[in-house]
């Protein structure tokens, strides 16, 4: 269950469509036990059966209940990409996985249709970062040899966790969020 719900994280994900209708209506059910007064959220809770087609209205009209908009489709891509990266620097979840995530949610189903000038991701700045996901393969399958700093195998993945954690602190500091 959600301990502290974020709402402005769960909006973001909505609009993008990370959610489907079991996680709206359990979104709805830890908004109501915070003791957040929605009737939306009771309404969403009753749908027998819901699809998303039904419940994201009232799913859209809980938000607006509780004075929270739902970012527009461009906002949840910034809103996603600062929460990856932050839980790099946060060290809440290790670079690789974090990286991971980002890019299934975020990377190949929007930011890769976007026009590039030269690299990958570079429309919203990203390039390094999109680098350094594949560059984990690298270093996992070929530890003997791909090196990072000199180092192999194990090494070479903690010395490049802390630089994918620098290059996350850089973004978020170029994009007005540092940690």
């Amino acid at each position: 269950m959600l301990a502290m719900l974020d709402l402005r994280h769960e909006a973001a994900r909505y609009r993008l469509g990370v959610l489907d209708t079991e996680s709206l209506v359990r979104i709805a059910d830890a908004l109501l036990k915070e003791g957040r007064n929605s009737t939306a959220a009771v309404q969403l809770l009753l749908l027998e059966s819901p699809v998303v087609a039904e419940a994201a209205p009232i799913f859209e009209r809980m938000y607006a209940e509780c004075g929270i908009t739902v970012p527009t489709k461009d906002e949840a891509i910034d809103d996603l990409l600062r929460f990856h990266l932050t839980s790099i620097t946060s060290e809440a979840r290790p670079p690789r996985e974090a990286l991971h995530v980002l890019m299934k949610e975020v990377y190949f189903p929007y930011i890769s249709n976007e026009p590039t000038r030269k690299y990958f991701g570079d429309s919203r700045d990203l390039e390094q970062l999109i680098g350094a996901y594949w560059g984990y393969d690298d270093l996992q399958d070929r530890p003997r040899e791909v090196s990072f700093e000199g180092r192999h195998g194990a090494e070479a993945i903690a010395l490049y966790d802390e630089h994918v954690r620098e290059l996350a602190r850089d973004w978020l500091q170029r994009h007005g969020r540092a940690e």
